[in-house]
């Protein structure tokens, strides 16, 4: 059976190559072009390879978190995107199963341009270490770090990231889909009646009925998502002070990510997502 996601990856792109673009490279370029009207302080000179490390995951991690609200904000609308241009009828017409545009759209906004805007973060996460470093002290302070070790060590760090964005993205999924579903059945109202009708459903079983696990599950969800890409930010700390080895420590960092993949609440929130995707994928096959 032919896959069809690679074209229709392709499709996103040049559909939606403008903004990706922008989102990853304007928050960096800014921040370029406004230091030297401004002063970075409390930062401690003391060793600045390890203020450039830092530098360099700071930007990577804005520019990826950026793209990826920015991707968050536009999949419940894009969901209904080709019934609005009425585009559908083209792409119903072609070999490619309703399911692969959904998957195809998601996979592309939500996954591969944050990671794309990640890597912009890191490589213009070098300019503004220098630049960092010269407004703070000088620019021979600057030309002395040894920026071959300033990328070693912060290769096992960015791998662990990167690494992190596929459990991010499982457990994002249910939030994805249900917002993706809810937008294509009920369109503009779809995004607030789940956000705030969901939101008040669930404080009035706390509140008036004392029913606690959905709260519960809720808070345990954003505990995953946040600990996909770090899990545990002290260890990290404590290693790069103490000079532990990076690559040992991003192994067990994500291993530790890996592992809360292998529990029944994780299978619970892949229940949610498959039938959300459903019902998107429902809805695109009836060109509704």
């Amino acid at each position: 059976m032919t896959n069809h996601i690679p074209t229709l990856l392709q499709r996103e792109w040049m559909q939606h190559k403008r903004g990706w673009l922008i989102a990853a490279f304007a928050p960096p370029l800014l921040f370029l072009a406004m230091l030297p009207f401004g002063q970075v302080s409390g930062l401690p000179m003391d060793s600045p390879e390890l203020i450039s490390v830092g530098i360099v995951l700071i930007s990577a991690c804005a520019v990826y978190a950026i793209s990826l609200l920015v991707a968050l904000f536009q999949l419940p609308g894009l969901a209904r995107r080709d019934t609005q241009d009425r585009s559908i009828e083209f792409w119903l017409s072609l070999p490619g199963r309703p399911s692969e545009s959904v998957m195809a759209t998601v996979l592309a906004h939500a996954w591969l341009a944050p990671l794309g805007g990640a890597l912009v973060g890191v490589v213009l996460g070098l300019p503004i270490a220098l630049s960092v470093l010269t407004s703070r002290a000088d620019f021979s302070t600057a030309l002395a770090v040894n920026w071959g070790e300033v990328i070693l060590a912060s290769t096992p760090l960015l791998l662990r990231g990167l690494a992190g964005t596929v459990p991010l993205m499982l457990w994002l999924a249910p939030v994805i889909f249900v917002l993706m579903a809810a937008s294509s059945w009920l369109k503009r109202l779809g995004t607030p009646v789940v956000l705030i009708g969901g939101g008040v459903a669930v404080g009035v079983l706390y509140k008036a009925y004392d029913i606690i696990w959905p709260l519960e599950a809720l808070k345990n969800l954003n505990d995953h998502i946040t600990r996909s890409l770090v899990h545990d930010g002290h260890s990290l700390a404590e290693a790069m002070q103490s000079g532990t080895n990076l690559v040992t420590w991003a192994l067990q960092d994500l291993s530790h990510a890996l592992a809360e993949l292998a529990s029944l609440e994780f299978l619970g929130w892949v229940a949610v997502a498959a039938a959300a995707f459903a019902l998107v994928v429902m809805k695109r096959a009836r060109g509704g």
